[in-house]
């Protein structure tokens, strides 16, 4: 679900000018958030990858998702009465993210403009789906083993013909289940000796599925 779905460029233009919306360009590395800061905004990052992560005293990272072009993130803020970032948003290489102030979200304009309902059931939405997302997440994290949260992993995101696209690199991909990088090289290894699976480079492929379900 798109923020903008359903609103014609006119109205979208229209809107960014009554919530006094604004683009801002970021490097690779730099942070649009910090844990602690306070939050205003709602984001949308219209161009690079962003990554949302919770960064710990003794220097662990858990990357908690990535955000690509067109997603929304931030907006949980909104609504959770939060009054402080709890993790960082830092950009994964160039980007350019649009920073939408939260009093836009919080009553109608004087004009009870009907865009403005259909952007704010479309964040509705997009909270919805970024919940169901989160569940999931939580259901791979409680798994006991590395093994059992890979194999979550590959079954939610293989396609039809048992392939499985990383969309991050392998670091991220460790942060992401909360583990050490050699533990995740490891056990994948392992995975492929016992012909459960082959790993090319970006790529799994799933060789026994019946075998890999029974982690499940």
């Amino acid at each position: 679900m798109d923020l903008f779905s359903d609103i014609a460029q006119a109205e979208i233009d229209k809107m960014l000018k009554c919530s006094r919306a604004a683009s801002r360009r970021l490097s690779a590395g730099e942070y649009i958030f910090r844990q602690g800061e306070v939050p205003q905004m709602i984001f949308l990052l219209q161009e690079g990858e962003i990554a949302l992560v919770k960064d710990f005293a003794s220097g662990k990272r858990n990357l908690l998702y990535t955000v690509k072009t067109n997603d929304v993130f931030g907006e949980a803020f909104l609504f959770a009465g939060q009054s402080h970032y709890w993790y960082d948003a830092v950009a994964m290489v160039d980007c350019r993210v649009l920073q939408i102030p939260w009093k836009f979200f919080y009553g109608f304009c004087e004009n009870a403009c009907g865009h403005h309902q259909m952007i704010t059931r479309n964040l509705l939405e997009i909270l919805a789906g970024r919940n169901f997302s989160m569940t999931k997440k939580l259901h791979l994290l409680s798994s006991t083993s590395l093994k059992e949260k890979l194999a979550i992993y590959f079954l939610e995101n293989a396609d039809k013909s048992g392939n499985v696209r990383l969309s991050m690199n392998r670091e991220n991909f460790a942060d992401f289940l909360g583990v050490a990088r050699p533990s995740l090289s490891r056990e994948l290894m392992n995975m492929q000796k016992e012909g459960l699976i082959e790993v090319d480079k970006e790529e799994i492929h799933i060789l026994d599925r019946d075998a890999i379900e029974s982690f499940y």
